[in-house]
């Protein structure tokens, strides 16, 4: 979802954390990705990072999951 969200601008994915615990609900745990967006014809600004964060933060919202913050 996570890179099909992020489109052609992706260039790598990881999954760096995995937290369970407080203040994480039971049941439920933390994950962190880090994006590496590059386009090959120009520099990205704020409007495209920041699109691709809201396309992002949209698909895992359809599985449940939220933005920590």
């Amino acid at each position: 979802a996570i890179e099909a969200a992020a489109g052609d601008l992706l260039v790598r994915l990881d999954l760096f954390d995995v937290f369970r615990g407080a203040p994480v609900a039971p049941g439920r745990r933390s994950l962190a990705f880090r994006l590496r967006l590059q386009a090959t014809d120009r520099t990205l600004d704020d409007g495209d990072i920041a699109g691709v964060q809201r396309a992002v933060v949209e698909a895992i919202g359809a599985f449940g999951g939220i933005l920590r913050g």
